[in-house]
C-alpha cells in the first residue's frame, strides 16, 4: 500500500480493495472457527449445566443443555452462530469444487438446509416447541450425513485432499451413519434407551466435527480469494497442501 499527496498537499491513504481484505484471510481459519466455536460452546453449555444440577452428567441429550438459565442463552447465541460457520464453511467448499464435483450443487443446497435446520434447533429449545426442536435436529442430522457421504465419495478423486483428510471424512461418514441409524432404531423406546440415544447424539456431532475438520488440511494455503481459483490440477497447490499430511 503507497500513501500519495493530495492537490492539497495532504497525505492520503487509499483504502485497502475488498479482494486485497479477501487476500489476507486463509480458508482454514472459516473451518477452525466453525468447528472450534461449536464444540466450546457445548462443553461449556454441558458443564454449566452439570454444575448446577439441571442435567446428569452421564449423560443427557445435547439439547437438555439448553433448556434452564444460564446456559439457555450460552447454548443459544453461541450455535446460531456457530450454524452461521458451517454455513459459510459449506459455500466455501461449494466454491473449491463446483467445477469438479458432479452434485456440488446438490451439496451446496442440502449442506445449507442442514445448517438452517442446525440453527433452527438451537434457537427453539425442546421445552418452547419439541416438535419444531426435533424436526430440525433429525433434518440437521440427516441431511448432514447424506452431505458428508457425497463429499467423501468425490474426495477419493480430488487431488487436494490428503490420505489424512480422506481418511477422516470416511470415518466421520461411517461413524455418523451407524451412531444415526443406531439412534433411530432406539428411538421408538427412547426413555428406556435415553442414554445409549444420547450416546449416539454426542458421536453423531462429534463425527460432525470430524469431519468439518478435514478441510482444514484441503485447503492449506488457500486464500479466501482464492476459492475455486486454484485448478485441482495445480501442482504448487498440491504440493503445498501435501506438505501438511
Amino acid at each position: 500500500m503507497h500513501t500519495k499527496l493530495s492537490p492539497s498537499g495532504a497525505v492520503t491513504v487509499p483504502s485497502p480493495s475488498p479482494d486485497s481484505l479477501l487476500a489476507s484471510v486463509p480458508v482454514k481459519a472459516i473451518t477452525y472457527i466453525a468447528v472450534v466455536e461449536v464444540g466450546i460452546v457445548i462443553l461449556v453449555s454441558y458443564t454449566i449445566a452439570v454444575s448446577l444440577g439441571h442435567v446428569p452428567a452421564w449423560l443427557p441429550m445435547i439439547s437438555d443443555c439448553a433448556v434452564h438459565s444460564p446456559e439457555e442463552f450460552i447454548f443459544r447465541y453461541g450455535l446460531l452462530f456457530g450454524a452461521t460457520m458451517v454455513a459459510v464453511n459449506v459455500v466455501v467448499v461449494y466454491a473449491a469444487t463446483r467445477q469438479t464435483y458432479r452434485f456440488a450443487e446438490f451439496c451446496l443446497g442440502i449442506g445449507l438446509f442442514a445448517s438452517f435446520n442446525f440453527g433452527l434447533l438451537t434457537d427453539v429449545n425442546e421445552s418452547e416447541n419439541d416438535t419444531i426442536h426435533t424436526t430440525a435436529a433429525v433434518l440437521f442430522f440427516g441431511c448432514y450425513e447424506v452431505y458428508m457421504i457425497i463429499i467423501s465419495y468425490y474426495g477419493q478423486t480430488d487431488p487436494r485432499v490428503t490420505r489424512l483428510s480422506l481418511n477422516m471424512k470416511r470415518v466421520a461418514s461411517l461413524g455418523g451413519l451407524i451412531s444415526l441409524l443406531t439412534l433411530v432404531a432406539l428411538s421408538p423406546q427412547f426413555h428406556k434407551h435415553h442414554t445409549a440415544i444420547a450416546v449416539c447424539e454426542w458421536v453423531s456431532v462429534l463425527m460432525i466435527q470430524i469431519f468439518n475438520v478435514s478441510f482444514v488440511q484441503d485447503l492449506a494455503g488457500i486464500k479466501l480469494n482464492e476459492v475455486g481459483r486454484t485448478a485441482p490440477s495445480d501442482p504448487e497447490k498440491i504440493k503445498l497442501i501435501d506438505s501438511f499430511a
